[in-house]
């Protein structure tokens, strides 16, 4: 019989002392693992949602503003040096490696005279546009060169379908498209692309650059120094609330496995402490048989390493498994199943570390005389 036998033999006797180490590892892990699997879910789920909302970082053109005021009486201002933002700022800001950018959607933004009315000219990317605002529906085909689309309120108020056209600067533009209803100004602008764009309103610099990031408290910072030329704003408030409910969830998750850590450790410490000097009149009787030291050492870490790393890896699955089965009900959100290498990896050798430890601070029962020990008989 090998020492391997004897570690198996000694759990399968004390099944409840061993059920109860194991459970005890499990269910430490187990609930760990589940909090950080949920916070990492749902932090997941914001920076999801962070490009979902469209862009929460806007750069404009800066200026300085100059209200009037007569005899009481606020009158309109005027804005002086007006800033442009060249096309280069663009360039910069694709070009910079400190930035995390999902999205980036630069806009010229004019106004120009139609049949009878003036209208708002909005030249567009439309593919990175559409990329950052998904919500956006167009009705008929992107506009080429010399051709635009509408939006809603224009289509319906001036009776404008797909194929009719527009009077625009003197010149008639087709209509190959309509962008269906979403609320905001978009539904009274007119849509081209840039070439179309610049040639109806004659500006030739952007009007506005839209961002999206997953930091844009940081990205915010790091382009008002990269253009200070540009006006740059924050307009991250849609997620704000649900950043520090996340943010929440994440320091309770971290407080709470501190916290069972801690406990776990000192009932494995008991329980291996109180098992290993319950057998002492066992350990003496093997080393009063010709068992040496190392070999009652080695039979004892057998033993634990079999209980902790069962109870690691079950652990493990139990926290992985655990969200999967309680999102939908607990938190109304669908987690799925995502192997973490390196999770599993620290949990179990975390667990191997703790059972192993326990061993070496019951060093004096192993070294006991072989008759002091069977003393205790």
């Amino acid at each position: 019989m090998t020492l391997t036998d004897i570690a198996i033999q000694n759990l399968r006797r004390r099944k409840g002392k061993t059920t109860f180490l194991l459970l005890t590892f499990v269910l430490v892990i187990g609930i760990t693992v589940a909090l950080n699997t949920l916070a990492k879910s749902m932090h997941d789920d914001l920076q999801k949602n962070l490009t979902q909302y469209g862009a929460n970082v806007v750069i404009t053109p800066k200026s300085e503003h100059f209200t009037l005021s007569y005899g009481g009486l606020s009158v309109p201002g005027v804005n002086f040096e007006v800033k442009n933002l060249n096309y280069d700022s663009l360039a910069k800001i694709k070009n910079s490696p400190d930035l995390m950018i999902s999205g980036i959607a630069p806009k010229i933004i004019g106004s120009v005279k139609g049949a009878d009315k003036r209208y708002l000219i909005i030249g567009v990317d439309f593919p990175n546009e559409l990329k950052m605002k998904p919500w956006w529906q167009i009705k008929g085909l992107q506009p080429g060169d010399q051709e635009v689309i509408i939006g809603s309120s224009i289509a319906s108020k001036e009776n404008l379908v797909i194929g009719s056209t527009l009077e625009l600067n003197h010149q008639i533009y087709p209509i190959v498209g309509i962008l269906e209803e979403t609320g905001g100004s978009e539904d009274n602008g007119v849509f081209a692309n840039f070439s179309t764009s610049r040639a109806l309103t004659g500006i030739d610099s952007w009007s506005m650059i839209e961002l999206n990031t997953a930091q844009p408290n940081k990205t915010a910072a790091y382009l008002s120094e990269l253009l200070p030329e540009a006006k740059v704003a924050e307009i991250s408030q849609l997620v704000q609330g649900a950043k520090e409910s996340v943010d929440r969830f994440s320091n309770f998750s971290l407080i709470t496995s501190i916290f069972l850590g801690v406990i776990g450790v000192l009932i494995v410490f008991v329980t291996t402490s109180g098992n290993i000097n319950d057998r002492v009149a066992e350990l003496g009787i093997l080393r009063a048989i010709g068992f040496r030291r190392r070999h009652i050492f080695s039979i004892l870490i057998r033993e634990t390493v079999f209980v902790s790393l069962s109870g690691g890896v079950l652990g493990y699955l139990l926290g992985e498994l655990t969200p999967i089965l309680l999102g939908p009900i607990v938190f109304q959100k669908t987690v799925s199943f995502q192997f973490n290498p390196f999770v599993s990896l620290t949990v179990i050798s975390a667990s191997l570390l703790i059972g192993i430890g326990s061993i070496f601070l019951t060093r004096r029962a192993i070294t006991l005389d072989p008759l002091e020990a069977l003393s205790y008989i």
